[in-house]
């Protein structure tokens, strides 16, 4: 191999690890919160980025208050996520207004199923997003 080509394949392989990171991720983007009766309905999309098809995800998560305060835990059930097909989940947060929600942490995947998969490559995997200026996610 020449010297010359050395350079190009440190930085091919330097572009590629973002991709191969996107390529092996669970995505969780918070897209939409709405106002119900009961309290407030969250709407997450969800793209499943790992070698197989899930047949169960269920993450815990901590509903937040704006001034940080632990409002509650949740059991979330993405039931099943085919690779690469994205898939809209909706959760109600009995008893809460949206606008007393200030953050959702992905506190830890407590199922994680499919062929081959093994839980903590899951929540290895976690990538949190949210299109909601005012609720903060992490993960």
């Amino acid at each position: 191999m020449r010297a010359s080509a050395i350079p190009l394949l440190i930085a091919a392989s330097l572009t590629a690890t973002p991709l191969m990171a996107e390529e092996t991720s669970l995505a969780l983007e918070l897209n939409a919160v709405a106002e119900q009766d009961s309290g407030c309905r969250i709407t997450f999309v969800a793209t499943n980025r790992l070698s197989a098809d899930l047949s169960a995800l269920v993450v815990e998560a901590v509903i937040f208050t704006p001034d940080g305060l632990v409002d509650r835990l949740a059991l979330l059930d993405f039931q099943t996520l085919p690779q690469t097909r994205p898939r809209v989940r909706q959760f109600d947060l009995p008893g809460l207004a949206c606008v007393r929600i200030g953050q959702v942490l992905i506190n830890a995947v407590g199922t994680c199923t499919g062929e081959g998969v093994q839980p903590e490559s899951c929540a290895a995997a976690i990538a949190v997003s949210s299109r909601i200026d005012t609720i903060q996610i992490s993960g």
